[in-house]
């Protein structure tokens, strides 16, 4: 899991706006073998003052300190989403555009499909952000009272 630090500055309708306190970072062992590169992960929040809306279930009161938590495995659903499924269809474009061409236009028709395939992952990324919201389960807030973290990302020592 992916965290850090932040304070409430705005609430209201649901929503609570928390600006970070602090630069995302790991157990100090980032760059070691073994290490967690936990700082690339975190690079995400980029940097302390940043403001995030979040959906706010517990009540949260101005000026409280909370915890900004991203679950393991949403970064890898969004590259898989964006550079996996742009990939896979601008392939499938260029393919296709190959396939229909006649001999002489191949080039051209290779890179029609190559630009068709980019923008249908676009559209579809923006319909499905339409749709489900571009915060559902992705970031979430937690009180600091909360499952205090130890470690590097929130594991305990020795984990």
């Amino acid at each position: 899991m992916i965290e850090t630090r932040a304070v409430v500055v705005r609430t209201g309708e649901g929503k609570a706006w928390v600006r970070l306190l602090e630069q995302a970072g790991g157990c100090g062992r980032c760059g070691e073998p073994g290490g967690c590169h936990a700082p690339r992960l975190t690079e995400m929040f980029r940097g302390s003052g940043r403001i995030f809306a979040v959906d706010d279930p517990f009540g949260l009161r101005l000026d409280e300190r909370v915890r900004l938590v991203v679950d393991d495995g949403v970064p890898l659903q969004a590259a898989m989403a964006s550079y996996g499924l742009g990939t896979v269809l601008a392939l499938a474009g260029a393919a296709l555009g190959v396939w229909l061409a006649p001999a002489a236009r191949v080039d051209l028709a290779a890179a029609t499909g190559l630009v068709l395939g980019i923008a249908a992952t676009v559209i579809i990324l923006f319909v499905r952000a339409r749709r489900h919201g571009t915060s559902v389960r992705r970031l979430r807030v937690e009180r600091v009272g909360e499952e205090a973290a130890a470690g590097c990302m929130g594991m305990g020592q020795g984990a």
